[in-house]
């Protein structure tokens, strides 16, 4: 009896559902905010799109692009979904279809960043050149706008239902505003900066970057800087929930934060990893926070930064994370190639995988139940042998 108790109580708690292997890096992956599908791109030049509850992480479908795929995105329903390649195209999706892409755009130059509207009726994506093009999703694939920034576009988003946010390699934050039928430039904040991490807290109403000077800015719907903060590292990821006013950033040295957003940023808590954190995700209502550190390892916290639920080590460099809305689905994409999908809706009915070192331990375990009962059984049979014997020689 001691020994099952044993065993239970070192198996791993990971929740992961399945993995799948690429031809090459995984730079991306994407799961809708209903957490239904995941999208992923590869650079074997591949897109692949799953349902979350597939058998063993199959792909509905996969796509043959021209170049690397290093940017997904995929509408809250999972009904709209779009790829980027390196060769500079952009292709949209509908999931359910056979992965043939309903329209496809061929831009100057590789695309640097994409985003696709909550309700999938709008996408937009820059290319290194500095172009940002505007997609109406339900047309053919011509934009309905462009325009152009210093630089080449280093990340954007849309900061629905009226604006697109976007940072430039060269330095500065660019504002558009998309409601009328002319999007028109509404400002420009720091040009002398580059922002490579981007977020928008769309219920706080604030843009939440990390600059290349080290700081952590909170920007206003004006342009303007309500705090600035300076970390111990550089900003290496950041993210913010869609519902509550959390922002979880992560730093070069290995230490993740989390804060309250108001006008300021109020720090609530921390989390020291070991080794720079590659990616950083939170739920909605910040019931479920994820990190990824450089050596492969995925942590995820109930709540607060304090309240550890499991971990899992990929062995191999995490470059994307991405969480459902009720933060019960989590899907990473690494170094390997391998797309990991944890999901705790789909493993509360079924037995929790293990990971890491938890695995070593159980079968080690299973070794020495199988050692102890096996010699028990020898013994059982020898006394029998010996009896008869005994019993003969009488």
């Amino acid at each position: 009896m001691s020994l099952i108790l044993l065993l239970a109580a070192t198996t791993g708690s990971a929740p992961l559902a399945w993995t799948y292997a690429t031809g090459n890096y995984s730079w991306t992956a994407a799961v809708s905010h209903d957490g239904r599908y995941v999208i992923a791109g590869s650079d074997d030049m591949h897109t692949y799109l799953f349902k979350t509850d597939a058998s063993r992480g199959k792909p509905m479908w996969t796509h043959l692009a021209r170049g690397y795929v290093r940017h997904v995105a995929i509408s809250n329903s999972g009904t709209s979904a779009a790829a980027s390649d390196t060769d500079g195209n952009v292709y949209f999706f509908q999931p359910d279809a056979s992965g043939i892409p309903v329209w496809s755009f061929h831009a100057g130059s590789a695309i640097g960043a994409i985003d696709i509207g909550d309700d999938g009726l709008r996408l937009v994506a820059g290319d290194q050149e500095g172009d940002i093009y505007l997609f109406d999703t339900g047309r053919s694939g011509s934009p309905i706008w462009r325009n152009v920034v210093p630089g080449g576009v280093l990340a954007l988003s849309l900061w629905e239902p009226n604006a697109v946010i976007v940072a430039s390699t060269q330095g500065g934050l660019y504002l558009y505003d998309l409601e009328s039928s002319e999007p028109s430039f509404v400002w420009t904040f720091q040009e002398s900066i580059s922002f490579p991490q981007l977020t928008v807290s769309k219920e706080a109403g604030y843009v939440v970057a990390g600059g290349s000077d080290g700081n952590i800015y909170v920007i206003t719907a004006t342009g303007q800087a309500s705090d600035v903060q300076r970390l111990e590292g550089s900003v290496s990821a950041v993210a913010t929930s869609e519902e509550a006013r959390y922002v979880i950033l992560g730093s070069t040295n290995g230490n993740v934060s989390r804060y309250l957003l108001n006008e300021r940023l109020e720090r609530l808590d921390s989390f020291a990893a070991h080794g720079l954190i590659t990616a950083v995700a939170v739920s909605d209502g910040g019931e479920r926070i994820s990190i990824a550190s450089l050596d492969g390892t995925i942590a995820t916290f109930r709540g607060t930064l304090a309240d550890l639920l499991w971990t899992f080590n990929t062995g191999a460099i995490v470059h994307s994370l991405s969480m459902s809305g009720d933060g019960q689905a989590i899907v990473a994409s690494s170094d390997t190639g391998s797309i990991y999908l944890f999901d705790e809706a789909l493993m509360s009915t079924n037995r929790t995988i293990p990971s890491g070192a938890s695995m070593a331990i159980e079968a080690i375990i299973v070794v020495v139940i199988f050692a102890v009962v096996g010699h028990f059984v020898w013994r059982r049979r020898s006394r029998r042998v010996d009896e008869e014997k005994i019993y003969r020689s009488q």
